[in-house]
């Protein structure tokens, strides 16, 4: 039978109508089951895997290392794989509801979840011959990845990569969107092949196998239409939450700019927005989960000419108290959430600012003109990054390299001190800084002493196997220990660092990370911003640890981090840092509270 969109999309929507209450009641069940089983389960089971590796990995280099180690590919199948079970049970479940059984009786929502669970090992089986396939095919693209980048950008500094952008730059960008193109075109034409293999599994009663092999035959002719209607019914889907959050981040700001100035209207206000904002994403991701699956099942009845079940699905006992057991859960978890959220604000005023190399908004990175700015500007700490010359000389600079800032492609542990200052550290940032240079970690310590801390990071390298010692030895020389955060993206270093000077202060500076962060030894964490949660500040105050988070310019993010609590924030720009903290600092708590919800919402 051939497979026109638009009665493809008439009949989805239909169905959608038809079985609304209970597809909506089986979206609400699955989402307790996910939250409170399937989450918890599989992040026990991914961290077990982890400590069973013997450590944490964090930053770039860890997970490489990591993903290569049979405990790493394991962990990525397993991950994987219990992402795409997820989806499937979800699916599942939703085909089922507009599914009819071997009687002619549609499932209900109850019934539709008891029965994905006893399926529950054929689709982790077929999770897993989805999933291994996919990574099987990306291997060879991953390969040559490997290989491009390898030739054309090893031999440069990574944020002069990004920075300057060279011929080569570009080179790997088009390896990079050649192999992106490929994996499209085969990966994608594997899912169109397999896309029907679910709804045979459920309806049918095969093995993941067979099912695979049945879903090939089915989809044989038609596999570009149906490549075709796949992405553009899941581009249409796509957009719908990003409308809403647009819709909303308009009409939330209009609201609160006309609203009077009572707090108890506004805060009143802030709520009911909260309330719909909620009702509209949950809503929108019930009509993006429900079109998907239906859409699949309407493709197999298409295919197949069949709409029922080869089985008698009955229906578990006492399905009614189950049903409503479910819906208290639902209820629960929902006050739960907000509760946690209400809870998630922290009071505190005393956040650290952090001027990240400096004022390098206004001025060269890593000089001292950036320190005097950012001291200006009202910073407790300069974040600095510390290397040494070929003559053992330990200066500010943030590459290996002087190629982004002088042009020189020389390393700095190959260049003499001398020959360093020499070279011109400003003028590529604006030309009243030309003449401006590198600066020593000695002329730095003087500037700060008594004004600021130092947050110094030392960037270590196999060249530079005496980094550590040297900045310890010259920190202790100056009485600068007890005024110095002694940070690293290594653990190494750190563990290097508090073995030297046990009083030092710690602070590991996290990029990306697999297993437990929160655990290492350290006395601060400086985080991505995109890794910073309520949950994981719970955690990380729960082993007695700071959280900072890096790199945040932009005033509403401060706000946002400053209402979640964190201890301090690594920033380009301390002025606006400061201006934040101080209009936070005059506000009454019904004006912080509402800020609270304008700035998380909006």
């Amino acid at each position: 039978m051939q497979i026109r969109p638009t009665r493809l999309k008439r009949d989805v929507l239909a169905s959608i109508h038809y079985h609304r209450k209970p597809l909506l009641a089986f979206y609400l069940y699955f989402a307790v089951f996910a939250f409170a089983l399937w989450a918890p389960v599989t992040g026990w089971m991914l961290t077990g895997l982890v400590r069973a590796a013997g450590q944490a990995a964090i930053g770039n280099e860890d997970l490489l290392r990591f993903a290569i180690t049979p405990y790493g590919m394991i962990w990525i199948l397993l991950a994987l794989t219990l992402a795409a079970v997820l989806i499937f049970l979800q699916h599942a479940g939703m085909m089922l509801v507009a599914t009819r059984d071997a009687r002619g009786k549609f499932h209900s929502a109850t019934n539709a979840l008891w029965q994905v669970v006893k399926r529950l090992p054929k689709l982790l089986a077929l999770g897993v011959i989805q999933v291994g396939t996919h990574l099987l095919l990306l291997l060879p693209l991953l390969a040559v990845i490997v290989f491009a980048f390898q030739s054309l950008l090893a031999s440069y500094d990574i944020y002069y990569v990004l920075q300057a952008r060279p011929f080569e730059f570009w080179a790997f960008l088009a390896v990079l969107v050649g192999c992106f193109f490929v994996a499209l075109a085969v990966n994608g034409s594997l899912y169109v092949r397999w896309m029907l293999a679910l709804p045979i599994l459920l309806t049918e009663g095969r093995t993941p196998w067979q099912a695979l092999t049945r879903s090939a035959e089915l989809t044989c002719s038609v596999r570009l239409k149906l490549g075709g209607t796949v992405v553009l019914i899941a581009a249409i889907v796509a957009l719908i939450p990003v409308t809403i959050s647009l819709l909303f981040d308009g009409f939330g700001w209009l609201i609160t700019s006309l609203l009077p100035a009572q707090y108890g209207v506004q805060i009143a206000m802030m709520v009911l927005l909260l309330a719909t904002y909620a009702l509209a994403n949950l809503l929108a991701g019930f009509i993006g989960v429900s079109s998907n699956s239906l859409v699949m099942l309407k493709i197999y009845h298409r295919r197949c000419k069949q709409k029922r079940g080869v089985t008698i699905d009955t229906e578990p006992r006492y399905a009614g108290w189950c049903a409503a057991g479910v819906e208290i859960a639902v209820v629960v978890v929902a006050l739960a959430h907000l509760l946690i959220a209400m809870n998630a604000f922290d009071d505190r005023q005393e956040v650290l600012n952090i001027a990240h190399r400096g004022h390098s908004w206004d001025a060269p990175e890593n000089t001292l003109a950036a320190v005097e700015k950012a001291i200006a500007s009202g910073a407790h700490y300069i974040e600095i990054d510390v290397r040494h010359t070929a003559d053992g000389v330990l200066v500010l600079k943030h590459d290996r390299d002087m190629l982004r800032i002088a042009g020189d492609p020389r390393a700095i542990w190959e260049i003499p001190y001398e020959e360093l200052a020499a070279m011109d550290a400003g003028g590529w940032f604006a030309p009243e800084f030309r003449g401006e240079p590198v600066p020593t970690l000695a002329q730095v310590i003087e500037s700060v002493r008594g004004r600021a801390g130092l947050y110094l990071e030392v960037k270590s390298a196999p060249q530079m196997p005496n980094l550590v010692p040297m900045v310890i030895e010259q920190l202790a020389e100056a009485d600068m220990l007890e005024h110095t955060i002694f940070a690293s993206l290594s653990s190494a270093d750190l563990f290097e660092a508090q073995a030297l000077a046990p009083e030092l202060r710690t602070s590991l500076l996290v990029h990306t990370a697999v297993g437990v962060v929160e655990r290492q030894p350290f006395d601060m964490l400086a985080m991505r911003d995109a890794l910073v949660t309520p949950s994981r500040l719970t955690r990380v105050r729960r082993h007695d640890q700071q959280l900072h988070v890096w790199t945040i310019n932009d005033p509403m993010q401060m706000r946002r981090f400053l209402d979640i609590g964190v201890d301090g924030i690594i920033t380009d720009r301390p002025d606006v840092l400061t201006e934040v903290i101080q209009e936070r600092a005059a506000m009454s708590r019904p004006e912080l509270w509402l800020m609270r919800f304008r700035h998380w919402l909006w």
